[in-house]
């Protein structure tokens, strides 16, 4: 939490300063800054110390292939599904905008770009979760291969953490009207 709130902090300063990070630089950061290690450390908190052992936060602490890589797909989708909404209100630059700043390609472009890339991690992550023998109990590694889905849905076609009523028939469809088993 302390790292994350740093790298907020560092994003600011950078902001108001006016400064645009490069794509590379971006990515560094938004391993961190898409919140997925604090969250997947949140919840293995309570699941005992046979299971959430100091392995476990080391693994998420040492960013493996499979927290960095839901780290970003986090982020990146959070980027591409958010970025007008965010740069009317003079928010610090997505992905989007770094490419396309870097890159000089349009917005469009640049979306395709990180669509692949997301492509990409997820494959990284299906090959961290199958690989024998697992480091990790499939408990915890289940966790952050969860974490990784709910981003993928709460940024489907929307940012729906901003615009939270959209959510609303994904979470009836969870409570209200569940699948009978």
């Amino acid at each position: 939490l302390k790292k994350l709130a740093q790298f907020w902090l560092d994003e600011a300063r950078c902001y108001s300063k006016g400064q645009f990070p490069t794509l590379e630089k971006y990515f560094i950061d938004a391993c961190v800054t898409g919140g997925i290690p604090k969250l997947c450390a949140s919840a293995f908190v309570g699941m005992g110390a046979e299971t959430a052992t100091r392995e476990a936060f080391e693994w998420i602490a040492n960013r493996s292939k499979m927290v960095k890589a839901a780290s970003f797909i986090g982020r990146l989708q959070n980027d591409i599904c958010s970025h007008k909404f965010e740069q009317k209100r003079n928010h610090w630059p997505s992905a989007i905008e770094c490419y396309i700043k870097e890159y000089g390609v349009s917005e469009v472009e640049a979306v395709e770009f990180l669509w692949k890339v997301i492509s990409k991690l997820w494959k990284d992550i299906a090959e961290e979760y199958c690989q024998k023998p697992i480091q990790l109990p499939y408990t915890l590694t289940n966790r952050l291969l969860n974490l990784t889905r709910c981003a993928n849905i709460v940024y489907e076609k929307d940012d729906y953490i901003t615009h939270s009523h959209l959510l609303k028939d994904h979470l009836s469809s969870l409570f209200i009207h569940p699948v009978p088993l």
